[in-house]
């Protein structure tokens, strides 16, 4: 009787039928509903809100590497691969530079220029 107990020839099918109940549960619960007809998405999703900091943070990142704009005080805001850039700087060069960087930043679609000229804080 303990032979049998022991056997895994036993358990493997259970064990292979459980997992397989678990993983459809699983994926069943992924589902959305669909919503009704003509409702509107949301403007934002949890995704987009992490895809927009992690765009603003490699954007912040590539400002900061680059010599010629790590000490300029910009400020950055994201909203679905849109950036903008705002904040004083002291001349035009320095807004044209920091609109080259961000533009070579990997996820940015469109850069909007908010900088101004004048005494930087």
């Amino acid at each position: 009787m303990r032979d049998k107990l022991k056997s895994p020839a036993l358990g493997l099918p259970v064990l292979g039928t459980t997992l397989a109940a678990v993983m459809t549960l699983l994926i069943a619960g992924c589902n959305k509903p669909q919503g009704a007809a003509g409702a509107q998405p949301p403007s934002t999703t949890a995704g987009i809100e992490i895809g927009d900091s992690m765009l603003a943070t490699s954007v912040e990142s590539a400002l900061l590497a680059h010599p010629d704009v790590r000490s300029l005080d910009i400020e950055i805001e994201t909203r679905k691969g849109e950036v903008q850039l705002s904040g004083f700087v002291d001349d035009q060069t320095q807004i044209d530079r920091a609109i080259a960087v961000t533009r070579e930043v990997p996820g940015v679609r469109r850069i909007e220029n908010k900088m101004s000229l004048g005494a930087r804080r």
